[in-house]
C-alpha cells in the first residue's frame, strides 16, 4: 500500500487483542512485533506496559444500614483516581455498581469496617454480584464482636472476576442483625478518618 501519515489513519475503536502487529527497528532492521509481545517484553517502552491498564481507588465516608430480610449493596460515594473503572448509580439512585470499560479479568478488594452496638455478637454475610446476578460461591461470613468486646470489625476479601466491557459488578451484604451497621468515622486528632468502605480494583489480564 502507498505511504500514508500515522494521523491519517483511522482511529483503533476496540482494545487491543494483543495479535495486532508494529513495526519496531531492533538491531539495525525493521521488525515485525505483535501488540501482546510490547506489553509481556521486558524491554519495552515505559508506556507500552500501561496499554489496557484499568484501575479505581474509591471509598465511602456514610454509614449503613443493611436489611436481616433481604440483600442490601455497599454504597461506594467516593472515587480518588480512576481509569477505565468508574462506580455508577443502581437503580435507585445510590452509587453501588462498580462498573469496567474493557473485557477482561480484574481484581477486586473491598474493605469493609462493620460495627455492632448490641450486647451479643452477630454475624454478616458478604457477596458478590455480576450485573444483578449473584456470583457463586462468592460468599463469606464474619462474625462482629458485641459492644463489649470492641463492637467492631475490619473485614476484607480479594475476587478475581472476569468481565465483559460494561459490566458491573456489586459488593452484596446481609447482617443477622439490624445493629450490625458498616460505619464511617470521623478523623481524630492523630489519625484520619476511617472509611466505611475502601476499595481497590485493577486489571489483571
Amino acid at each position: 500500500m502507498a505511504d500514508v501519515k500515522i494521523t491519517d489513519l483511522t482511529s483503533a475503536s476496540v482494545p487491543l487483542a494483543g495479535t495486532e502487529l508494529f513495526e519496531t527497528v531492533q538491531g539495525g532492521t525493521s521488525k515485525k512485533v505483535a501488540a501482546s509481545d510490547i506489553g509481556n517484553s521486558a524491554d519495552a517502552l515505559p508506556y507500552a506496559s500501561l496499554a489496557g491498564r484499568a484501575y479505581i481507588s474509591a471509598y465511602s465516608t456514610s454509614d449503613q444500614t443493611g436489611n436481616t430480610g433481604a440483600a442490601t449493596a455497599v454504597k461506594i460515594g467516593t472515587t480518588s483516581f480512576s481509569a477505565g473503572i468508574s462506580i455508577a448509580n443502581n437503580g435507585s439512585g445510590d452509587p453501588t455498581r462498580i462498573t469496567y470499560a474493557a473485557a477482561g479479568t480484574y481484581m477486586l478488594a473491598p474493605s469493609i469496617q462493620f460495627v455492632n452496638s448490641t450486647g451479643s455478637d452477630h454475624t454478616t454475610t458478604v457477596w458478590f454480584r455480576k450485573n444483578g446476578t449473584d456470583i457463586p460461591n462468592s460468599a463469606t461470613i464474619a462474625t462482629i464482636p458485641k459492644v463489649s468486646e470492641g463492637g467492631a470489625q475490619f473485614f476484607q476479601i480479594v475476587l478475581y472476576e472476569q468481565v465483559t466491557a460494561g459490566q458491573y459488578i456489586e459488593i452484596m451484604w446481609l447482617p443477622s442483625n439490624a445493629g450490625v451497621t458498616i460505619d464511617y468515622t470521623a478523623a481524630g486528632v492523630i489519625a484520619p478518618a476511617i472509611p466505611s468502605i475502601i476499595l481497590a480494583s485493577e486489571r489483571i489480564a
